[in-house]
């Protein structure tokens, strides 16, 4: 009975464990990569001159600042309302306005004039969503 046990107990809680250690080991540097590369464009540095030497020192450089802010930020909860304040007003308010704008400049005389005013509308839709990022930012932080 004690071995019926015994293997019970192993397959209950053996995958939850390999689960969560799989998915840390390889969830992490699938973003971390994506991560690299995406400060490596901001900053405007060309594919050829990206030597091994340059990823692996920016890779110890955003490791540095990540592991600063998880030492310096314990309270999990102040990133997650900042960044629900920003992002999620970007992503309601903000990229779908520029991105309608952007499709109506890129028409050209061939927009319409209810699509020209459409378009004006939607940078105020915009400008409404900076405004609520701005108070849902300000509101985090007080």
């Amino acid at each position: 009975m004690t071995m019926l046990r015994y293997y019970f107990f192993v397959l209950a809680v053996f995958p939850h464990h390999f689960i969560a250690t799989s998915t840390c080991l390889f969830s992490y540097p699938l973003l971390f990569v994506g991560t690299r590369d995406g400060t490596l464009d901001l900053l405007k540095i060309p594919e050829e001159k990206r030597t091994a030497s340059l990823l692996n020192q920016t890779t110890y450089a955003l490791l540095a600042i990540t592991t600063a802010m998880a030492w310096k930020l314990t309270d999990l909860s102040f990133v997650s309302s900042i960044s629900g304040a920003v992002f999620g007003t970007a992503l309601i308010f903000v990229f779908p306005s520029l991105m309608f704008r952007a499709a109506v400049k890129n028409l050209g005389d061939k927009a319409t004039d209810s699509q020209k005013k459409e378009g004006k509308f939607a940078m105020i839709v915009n400008l409404l969503g900076i405004a609520i990022a701005a108070i849902g930012t300000k509101m985090s932080l007080a």
